[in-house]
């Protein structure tokens, strides 16, 4: 799986050269970019998520990113962020931030 960048801030996620899904990333400030949009083709299982936020979260830290913001909807998704490293910040707006570890 890999990230391809369509337009400024729209990203696809493809599989042996086919479209899985697509997301926005949003420059924020210096360094801290905003997951938003994130949509996948309804034959993805939840185990894939994992692998789709795991590619995201190493494209984030190829370009240079140093934090990845996140608004989760849901409680799985809160699940998910918390297995994926990200910590909340922000309790009532349900802010994820991924901080990115440059070695």
């Amino acid at each position: 799986m890999y990230i391809e960048q369509v337009e400024d801030e729209l990203y696809q996620l493809k599989k042996a050269d086919q479209p899985i899904g697509s997301f926005r990333l949003i420059q924020l400030s210096k360094g801290a970019g905003k997951l938003e949009q994130l949509q996948v083709k309804d034959h993805i299982s939840p185990g894939r998520i994992l692998e789709v936020f795991e590619v995201i979260q190493t494209y984030v830290e190829k370009v240079g990113l140093k934090e990845l913001h996140v608004e989760s909807h849901s409680d799985t998704l809160d699940f998910l962020l918390q297995h994926q490293q990200f910590k909340k910040k922000n309790v009532e707006k349900r802010l994820w931030i991924y901080e990115v570890n440059h070695s």
